[in-house]
């Protein structure tokens, strides 16, 4: 009996811990996406100054994130967002308005799979 009670809590708890990693995903996803949109802005109405400080603070956003996701989330994908700031925070050096655009669009698809990978549902438990 005791061992049945201790597997039930051991799944209450992976069950638990998995839908409030799920919640905090999405959250913070949709916060950076956000953040992606008011930086997109800036790039459009060449606030280069503004958009390079949203983006460092975005990126600083990201590292602690990255940090904690990663033991539950495959690091190419966390490190291919990365990858992405890192090639944004350069073409907001440069002010090139179509690269920065066009990185901060690689990063909103980068999230929506992240997100699409990561939702519990039936195509991703089987």
């Amino acid at each position: 009996m005791k061992l049945w009670l201790a597997m039930f809590v051991i799944l209450v708890v992976i069950i638990t811990g998995g839908l409030y990693l799920e919640s905090a995903i999405l959250k913070t996803t949709n916060q950076i996406s956000r953040s992606l949109n008011v930086v997109k802005n800036a790039v459009s109405n060449g606030q280069w100054s503004a958009a390079q400080q949203d983006v460092t603070a975005l990126e600083q956003r990201w590292a602690r994130c990255k940090d904690v996701w990663s033991p539950f989330i495959h690091n190419h994908d966390l490190d291919t967002v990365t990858l992405h700031l890192a090639r944004l925070k350069a073409f907001l050096e440069a002010q090139e308005q179509g690269a920065a655009l066009a990185e901060i669009t690689q990063i909103e698809i980068q999230l929506l799979q992240l997100r699409q990978q990561e939702v519990l549902s039936l195509q991703n438990v089987l």
